[in-house]
């Protein structure tokens, strides 16, 4: 199955006849409430929730199943930075500034969050740490477990603190 986004609030699902095969079925005996588990069940793995309609199109045939879903986009974004340095080269490079976003330490990396919104700066910061998959309960799991180094504005008071030599 493969899973492609379109857009910041829906996602269109394939699933091959190959797939179908894997789950004991046919295109043919595909029924709806089936394609509707199967579709939930591929995004739940993928750590993506669904929100909203769901509209599947079958094609019996040969072709698959071609699923188009609403998502609700995450309520924060997160990177990783293995070191302090790709951190603040992260941070000296901003494009625009961020006041929601927040750094936490956690099993031995930084964790920087942003805002679900601002998917274009998860983008560019992504060159320098890693971007973490909306994974459940990592909110809470770093909340609970993860130490907290700047609340707000993280990426601000680091370039203030450490700028550029």
């Amino acid at each position: 199955m493969t899973i492609q986004p379109i857009g910041a609030a829906s996602a269109a699902l394939y699933i091959t006849p190959a797939d179908l095969k894997e789950h004991g079925l046919t295109p043919a005996q595909l029924t709806l409430e089936r394609a509707l588990e199967l579709t939930q069940s591929a995004f739940s793995e993928a750590g993506i929730a669904l929100d909203g309609a769901i509209e599947i199109e079958a094609y019996p045939d040969a072709c698959g199943v071609l699923v188009f879903a609403r998502v609700r986009p995450p309520e924060r974004l997160w990177l990783s930075f293995a070191g302090l340095e790709d951190l603040l080269s992260a941070a000296r490079a901003l494009p625009s500034p961020c006041p929601d976003a927040s750094l936490r330490w956690f099993d031995g990396r930084y964790w920087l969050s942003l805002p679900g919104a601002e998917t274009q700066l998860a983008a560019y910061l992504s060159e320098f740490g890693c971007p973490e998959r909306d994974l459940p309960h990592l909110d809470a799991r770093l909340a609970e477990h993860g130490q907290a180094i700047l609340e707000r504005d993280a990426l601000g008071a680091l370039s203030h603190f450490f700028p550029a030599v």
